[in-house]
């Protein structure tokens, strides 16, 4: 019977010789691994410290709340009530807003709302502000006219952080009464930022 011996050995050694030169090849001495590449995945938002319902300001402070348009994340603005102006029966009659309005007195809540997350909420308002009587009632009606006493600025691009812009609010109270604060309270974002229903719990702003 003739002996397999010798093809046994090479069958054994051609594996071996195929299984080193299959291993990769060690660095030479004194080389640095090259370091897995960094991770490209934006950093997460930081939690936004909204005002939390019911807080009590004083004209002049600033509300922190939620805000989003259809093409941005859940953000934040500022909303600051600066000053309220008495107006005159004159100046809303030039209005022209209607008959029903005559003799009421116009009071203008003239606040700033600044981007507070650098989000894209170009073109967009802020609304939910409204003025309130001495006693925290709510005048006869609010209304957003665009006129010399009354006049908001165009959002225009607004996507900076820190941006801002100026507008208003009229609140008409029967004579014998007056506009001396203001108060927020819009619940839009209420199911999108837990904690803000501004509607059941409003921010109140007063001299």
């Amino acid at each position: 019977m003739p002996d397999r011996r010798p093809i046994v050995l090479a069958a054994t050694l051609a594996f071996a010789l195929s299984a080193c030169s299959s291993a990769p090849d060690a660095p030479p001495p004194g080389t640095v691994p090259a370091s897995a590449p960094a991770s490209t995945s934006a950093p997460a938002r930081t939690k936004i410290a909204y005002t939390k319902p019911g807080t009590k300001l004083k004209i002049g402070e600033k509300a922190v709340v939620p805000f989003t348009t259809d093409s941005s994340p859940v953000g934040a603005v500022g909303v600051t009530v600066t000053r309220i102006d008495r107006g005159t029966q004159a100046e809303l009659a030039r209005m022209n807003l209607g008959d029903d309005l005559t003799g009421l007195v116009p009071f203008y809540v003239q606040f700033t709302v600044s981007n507070e997350t650098g989000d894209d909420f170009s073109a967009s308002r802020v609304t939910g502000v409204s003025g309130l009587l001495k006693d925290g009632s709510k005048g006869r009606m609010e209304l957003a006219p665009d006129s010399p006493e009354c006049h908001s600025d165009a959002a225009g691009v607004f996507t900076a952080k820190g941006a801002t812009y100026g507008t208003c609010m009229m609140e008409l109270a029967v004579p014998g009464t007056t506009v001396t604060g203001a108060e927020y309270d819009d619940d839009s974002y209420a199911w999108l930022a837990k904690g803000t229903d501004y509607q059941a719990n409003p921010i109140i702003w007063q001299p």
